[in-house]
Parts: structure tokens; sequence; C-alpha cells
């Protein structure tokens, strides 16, 4: 009789908002089932959350959607209800139910009164013999964090895990040093079924307010945050205080509008205004307890070493120039060459010893990493050089470096005109957020100044990339935009956008004196200026001040030339009125009255936007996937870089970058 007047209520609820008040049948839903493809995987215990229905519609109409009863309690079905309940209070279900599976969910051919009865007493699995039905390809297209799913299945025999979205399983076996090609070893897969099912029913015993996070992607943020111990065995308690904790990650990670792009005004609403040539960084502090005798902390951790790493360099020079803007008010200290997590953790573990207040963590590859940092070190502050990141913890920050990419292009295009060959080289190294804007913008410039200019994009941290400047000069490209730092950790001049002349007698001026060069300008990103603007409002007491305390949402710093961040160095070579095209632009970017992605724009398939169309966001910008109609090559995917690129396209590559060769992730 309860069970009955749960189902009379399902029933009436459903009836109500216009919707189906009784079981789907999967013959409704795949009229041509029986025609599919089919696979017998054998008998297994199934989650009993994820029976959806019945296989037939002979059924249906006696049970409501929850599949609590609809019948009489006195009818034969009744009675053969309540024997099923009293047989499985004495002794359990001693005969597998038969289902069928379908896109992650279960039908049920045989024993709908038996799951019925198991939702009834809440049991978390049932045993069943499953049937799968293989989905057509078109269908797998559409749903690829299925397609992955099947993969995942295939290597660990785990049913339970359900993830919203494509990528997620490939995450969770990277997380756990393991892939979705090789099986697992089984008692490594019991474990993480045994760990998944302790942190769900701990998070959804919580019942956490405003939390409606599926349970799989609740699971993936707390594996990436307890990594290194999520599969060893822990107690109701223990896990529901780790929910707690990681709670705003939680929010974060469901919220539609999960990220806040915070561009340079909205940054600076609690500081000093934004003027037409920049940001005046004060250089005085407000009354709070810093001083030169008892100094802001500041801490900075690298993946390499500026000997090694051009990035490196640069944010070290910027390091550097934190330190001397203040006075002594702010001290700063790094440590470089932190690739593993390892090591990554004893230098956040140092840096809190030596009473950082402040830690940036300068490769995107630590995101997780840092985010870990973040939950176990409440009191310090943490950012990551990144963009686009759901991390509640972690504050993110980049450069909008598609704006002085856009200028330099423009440049090219003067220079690729005037020597008649219309071909213009361009290196870049993997596509993470906000490289194909940057790429983009360079085609349009060029464009601009020479209608009829190609950009042959190569990529440096592919799997043979390194040749990559040989590929270009050896194509005849003389106008090549090259490797963007001024310290160039090859011994090289070539840096910047450079107009290159091949010498055969040794006379160049650089690579092995093969080729003379000419650095024409240098997109630059002020790494320093980026530093003095965050340490500022942390100083002024306004780093959590206004819009820039976001709730349930991430905090993305992405400043451009506006804020004097981004900006391009022009060299004397510069014809007179190039210099002054080039100047009267950038102008127009300071002032916000030019965008390079405003009016129409072509992509190698085709329009993506016409003219008169609403300008492209922020957002669409960071997440662009395509290129430019002028544009030869394409956008790799993750199995073609080196292994090292891998851990960066991974955690901030686009979704085209992160799909096998030949899958759909869009």
């Amino acid at each position: 009789m309860k069970a009955r007047k749960a189902g009379e209520k399902e029933y009436k609820a459903k009836a109500a908002a216009g919707e189906y008040p009784f079981l789907p049948a999967l013959d409704d839903i795949l009229p041509d089932c029986a025609t599919m493809a089919q696979k017998a995987l054998g008998v297994m215990e199934i989650p009993v959350e994820m029976i959806a229905g019945t296989k037939t519609r002979a059924r249906q109409n006696s049970f409501a959607p929850n599949f609590m009863p609809l019948l009489e309690p006195k009818s034969e079905f009744g009675r053969k209800w309540d024997s099923l309940y009293n047989a499985q209070l004495r002794e359990g279900f001693n005969d597998p139910i038969k289902v069928y599976e379908y896109l992650h969910r279960f039908y049920v051919q045989e024993g709908n009164k038996r799951v019925s009865v198991s939702r009834y007493l809440d049991m978390p699995a049932i045993s069943a013999s499953v049937t799968r039905i293989m989905p057509k390809k078109e269908v797998l297209d559409m749903h690829p964090e299925y397609a992955e799913f099947l993969k995942f299945y295939d290597v660990t025999h785990i049913y339970s895990i359900e993830f919203s979205w494509a990528g997620a399983f490939a995450e969770l076996a990277e997380l756990l040093g393991r892939d979705l090609e090789k099986t697992w070893p089984e008692e490594e897969a019991k474990a993480l079924k045994t760990a998944y099912w302790s942190f769900s029913e701990a998070y959804r015993g919580l019942q956490l307010k405003g939390a409606d996070l599926p349970a799989g992607d609740a699971f993936m943020v707390y594996m990436r945050i307890y990594i290194r111990d999520a599969m060893s065995r822990h107690s109701e308690k223990v896990v529901q205080k780790r929910i707690l904790e990681i709670q705003k990650e939680l929010l974060t990670e469901q919220s539609s509008d999960r990220v806040a792009l915070i561009e340079a005004e909205e940054a600076l609403a609690a500081g000093k205004p934004i003027t037409k040539t920049g940001i005046a960084i004060s250089k005085v502090i407000s009354t709070l307890a810093y001083s030169p005798k008892h100094p802001l902390k500041v801490a900075f951790i690298h993946d390499k070493t500026s000997e090694n790493n051009n990035w490196t360099a640069d944010h070290e020079k910027g390091r550097l120039r934190l330190e001397n803007a203040y006075g002594g008010t702010v001290v700063t200290k790094c440590w470089d060459g932190r690739e593993s997590s390892a090591d990554f953790e004893t230098a956040v573990k140092e840096a809190a010893d030596w009473g950082a207040e402040v830690v940036f963590t300068t490769a995107s590859r630590h995101i997780n990493d840092t985010l870990r940092a973040a939950i176990e070190y409440k009191d310090i502050k943490f950012l990551n050089c990144s963009v686009n990141q759901v991390r509640h913890a972690v504050r993110t920050y980049y450069a909008k470096i598609y704006e002085a990419k856009f200028l330099a292009g423009m440049i090219a295009g003067v220079y690729s005109a005037a020597d008649g060959t219309h071909k213009i080289g361009y290196r870049s190294d993997f596509p993470i957020f906000g490289t194909i804007a940057a790429i983009n913008a360079f085609a349009i410039g060029a464009a601009m100044t020479d209608p009829s200019a190609k950009v042959y994009l190569e990529w440096s941290e592919k799997e043979g990339g390194s040749n990559w400047w040989w590929s270009m000069v050896d194509r005849g490209i003389n106008v090549i935009s090259a490797v963007d730092s001024a310290h160039n950790t090859d011994g090289s001049s070539a840096f910047g956008l450079c107009y290159v002349e091949r010498v055969d007698d040794g006379s160049g001026n650089d690579l092995s004196h093969s080729c003379r060069i000419t650095n024409l300008a240098a997109p630059i990103c002020k790494w320093g200026k980026l530093y003095e603007i965050i340490v500022k409002t942390i100083l002024e007491g306004t780093y959590n001040a206004g819009s820039m305390d976001i709730k349930d949402r991430a905090t993305n710093y992405w400043w451009g030339m506006i804020s004097g961040v981004v900006d391009i160095e022009l060299s004397d070579e510069l014809p007179l009125y190039t210099r002054q095209l080039v100047k009267a632009l950038r102008s127009d970017i300071i002032h916000g009255s030019f965008n390079p992605f405003d009016g129409e724009l072509r992509s190698q398939e085709g329009v993506v936007r016409k003219q008169g169309d609403r300008g492209l966001s922020s957002l669409e910008i960071i997440e662009m996937d395509w290129l430019c109609e002028n544009i030869v090559g394409e956008i790799p995917v993750i199995d073609t870089f080196t292994e090292e690129a891998k851990d960066t396209v991974k955690v901030s590559g686009i979704e085209k970058s992160k799909a096998a060769p030949g899958g759909n992730r869009k």
C-alpha cells in the first residue's frame, strides 16, 4: 500500500506536468530495436537507479515512472509483489532479471516487479542478464560521452559510473595511470567501483543545498582533488567531510555559467580607473599590515627552468618586475623545474613554510595540482596561468595575445605582398584555449594588407615538429611568425615576426649562418604588469571586492592591451606608413573601438559569422575551434603531439585537439 501511494503520487505529478505517467517502453523509444545489432554481456550486478523502464508495452501501465506499483494491493499483481518483497527480505532474489541496455540505461524484459521491490527498498544494485543494443553510428556521434563509456566498460566492466560530458572517462583513466585501450587489473577495477559507490552514497546522503550535480560528475571533481588516496577505503564520515570541503567546487562545476571572465574594466572596478594609456600601478600601499618590515610574500612555481624554457624565462622576468615595483613591500621567491606532481607538492609545502600568502603557478598543466594545494592550504591565495578553467578555489589568468598577433599579421601581409610570394609562416606550440584565436587574428591581419596572403601553420610540439623552421624556409617562405619570446632558448635571434632570406655562403646572421634574419615586430605579454595589478588588489584589500568575488563561478582574469599586459614592439626596420597604420589600429584596440573578430568571419569550411551578426563573445574567442580560410594547415589531435605536450593539451586543449583521430567531440 505504501509503494502504491508512492506510485500514485508520481503518476499524478507526471500527469499534471503533461508528461507520460507510466514506465517508458524501449519498444516505443526504438521501434526497430529487434533489427539492431545486439551484444550479450552476461550476468552482472547493475545499478537499480539506471533501470529506466520496461522492454515491451505489456507491463508499462502497471507502474509509475519511478517503478512504484499502480495496481490494487489485493489483485494478483499485488499478491505477487508482496510475495517478492517478503522473499527479498528473507533470502534475496535467486534469479537474475533480464534487461536490455541502450545508451547507459536498462529496460526490463523479465523482472519488473523485482525491480519495483528493489526500488522500494532502496537497493543499490540487482543481478541481471544484460543484452546491449548497439546504437547506430549517427547516434553515437550525437552521444560522444556514451561512445567513450563503451571503451571504459570494455576495459573495466563497470556500469555504475556515468559522466555527462565526453572526455571524462579518459581523464579518470589518466588520473589512475590507466587508459581506455588496455584491460585494467581486476582488483583495480573493483577498487574504483567501490570508491565510486562509497562516494555516491556519501554525496547523496549529504543532500547539499543547491547541489544538483550528477553523482558521476561530482565524483570526477572529488577524484581530481583527492586522487592520492581516493581509492583507499574511507568511512562515510571521512568522505562526507571531504565533500563538504570541496562544496564550492561542486557548485561551480554544475553552474551553467561556470567561468567569470574578468576583463580589464571589471578587474579594477575596485581600484584605480583605466586610462587611455593603460592602468597606472600605484606605488602607494593601503593601510594594511604590509611594509618592508612585514612584506607580502609571493611564491612562483614553474614546471621548467629559465635556462631551458622561454615561457618560464618570461614569467621570471615578470616576477622580478613585481618585486621591484613595491619598494620592499612585496618579496618573491621561485621554485622552478617542478614538473612532477610530487615535486610540485614539495614546492607548495616549502612555499607555505616560507610564509607565502600568494602562490602563482605558471604551467597550465599544473591546474589540478594547484587545486589540490588550494584545498589543503586554505589561507593561501592560489592562481594558475591558464584560462577557461572551472576551479573555484584557484583563480586563473591569461593574456589576450590575439590583439598583438593581429597587428603582427598586418605587418606580415605588407612584407608578403612586397616580396610577391604571398606566403607567411606561423609557428605555434599546441592548440590550447586562446591559441587558435591568436592564429586567426594573425591571419585576418595579414589578409587586410595582402588579400592574397596564405598563412602556413606549423606546430612545433607535434612529434617531429621541431623542424618547423626549415619546413617553412624550404618552401620559400620569407615572412615567419616565430617564437614570441626574445629569450629564445635555442640561441637564435629569430623571435616574433621575422623576414628571412636563405643564404648558402655562410654569411647569414643566424641559424648556423644559413639565414639572414630581420626582426620586424614582437607581440609580447608583460607578465610583470599583470602580476603588479593582481598583487595591488591584495595590498589594497580589494582582491575579493565587488565583481571579483563571484558566487559559484570560477574567476579567470583575461587581460589585453587596455591593461598594458599585451603589446607589440616594432622594429626600426618598418616603413614609416606601416608603423603609423599599426599604431592607429593599436590605439583603436586600446580604446575598444576595434576588434579583429568584428565583421564577417570565414573559416576553412565556410562562413562562420555574417556581416551584421552579433560579435563573438569573449568565451567564443577563447574556445575558437576553427581556422580562417587563408590558413594552410589544421588543428592537430592530441595523439600527434609529444608526450610532454599532451599533458598541457589534456588540461587546456580545445575540444577538437583532445579528440581521438577520426573522433567527434563537438
